[in-house]
């Protein structure tokens, strides 16, 4: 698993009731931890893109986090892939318990076959989820209900930039900038 040092930020709190109890100042949240919390997969990941008339879209997904990208299964036909195949800006949300999770980033498509094979070893490791590299897709038993079956399409996105925000007084909110890939 490859490692990200983003830089870290603390977004300033800002008006009347918006500081922690007691006026404590409180950490940045650690994206190490969040990097080993998105690992986990346990909560559902929205994927946001952005529409062919510049409309937003948005989708649950399977985002398997790969350590330094998130990885996506989807039709190839099914509107968010043409829309990541248009235009590739995207956000992946998610919650991981402490924080509301919101990442930024460059999605392409993959057909490299060491990366689709990093993408079928990353579903399996963090949904369980068993799938094959066929060709420049991924295969599998069985799909999402609405997801149109397999096979899929392999999409990464690396992130840009990150926000965390509190869902509780145990970290500040917090920004990461990412290096440029």
């Amino acid at each position: 698993m490859t490692r990200i040092e983003p830089i870290t930020e603390v977004i300033p709190r800002r008006g009347r009731g918006t500081q922690p109890d007691g006026g404590a100042e409180l950490p940045p949240a650690d994206w190490e931890m969040v990097s080993g919390e998105l690992r986990k997969g346990s909560a559902t990941s929205w994927l946001a893109t952005v529409g062919r008339d510049g409309s937003p879209h948005v989708r649950p997904v399977f985002a398997a986090w790969t350590g330094s990208s998130f990885v996506v299964a989807s039709k190839h036909d099914a509107v968010k892939s043409r829309n990541m195949r248009a235009d590739g800006r995207a956000t992946i949300t998610t919650d991981i318990g402490l924080l509301h999770v919101v990442v930024e980033g460059l999605i392409r498509r993959v057909t490299d076959r060491e990366r689709l094979q990093l993408a079928s070893r990353t579903m399996q490791e963090v949904f369980a989820w068993p799938t094959e590299v066929v060709g420049e897709e991924l295969d599998a038993e069985y799909g999402a209900p609405t997801s149109g079956g397999p096979p899929y399409e392999v999409y990464e996105m690396h992130p840009l930039k990150a926000f965390g925000f509190p869902t509780q007084d145990t970290f500040e909110p917090t920004r990461w900038t990412f290096p440029p890939r």
